[in-house]
């Protein structure tokens, strides 16, 4: 199985990135580095790219050749209320969560019957005070998967959503550390890959 990993240094994309050791993976990120160090880790292949930039994002997609799997567990926190929340904050939100997603699922190129996996949120979890803007994204990223799904899917293409309960990254290192009864990024990622392989994939996944 030829695997895509975006954001696959983040403690979500390394351990899917584990749990998946023996497939053929190929692994992309920002932080070279830690990328080639994983990559040595799993015998998968270190593709360093910002997916912020189409034409990064393209040359990279167009590079990793068709796909059975891409998975996207790229995402990043802010906290700020609708008074404070500043342009930089609104765009970096939109920007690594809808675009990121937009640019793979327009560059990417899939095997008959691949998967292709992105990451949103329970509303109920993060339409609350001072997470407008990351909402605000993952709201405008699920739309758009649902206008997607049907496009892809004449393609043979499943484009499923997960929804997860907070999980213990380093996304949450800039709001003092993750909530209590956080999931561990080992066990999230098994719960994901349990639900995503299955036959026939669902289109939501809630975990």
């Amino acid at each position: 199985m030829r695997v895509l990993i975006l954001g696959a240094t983040g403690g979500l994309g390394s351990a899917l990135a584990r749990h998946l050791r023996g497939e053929e993976l190929l692994l992309s990120g920002r932080r070279a580095e830690a990328l080639r160090t994983l990559a040595g880790e799993v015998g998968g292949k270190a593709l360093p790219g910002d997916l912020e930039d189409e034409l990064e994002a393209k040359a990279l997609l167009e590079g990793a050749g068709p796909l059975d799997l891409l998975l996207h567990p790229v995402g990043r926190a802010g906290r700020a209320g609708v008074r404070e929340a500043g342009r930089d904050l609104l765009e970096g939100m939109l920007s690594v969560h809808f675009l990121t997603a937009a640019f793979a699922l327009k560059h990417a190129r899939f095997q008959p019957g691949a998967r292709a996996v992105f990451f949103g949120a329970y509303p109920a979890y993060v339409r609350v005070p001072g997470f407008g803007a990351y909402a605000a994204a993952k709201g405008a990223l699920e739309a758009y998967l649902e206008a997607a799904r049907k496009e892809l899917k004449r393609e043979g293409v499943r484009v499923v959503l997960v929804r997860l309960p907070a999980v213990a990254t380093g996304l949450w290192a800039p709001l003092g550390g993750p909530p209590k009864g956080a999931l561990a990024p080992e066990e999230a990622a098994r719960r994901v890959l349990e639900g995503v392989l299955r036959e026939p994939p669902p289109e939501v996944l809630e975990l």
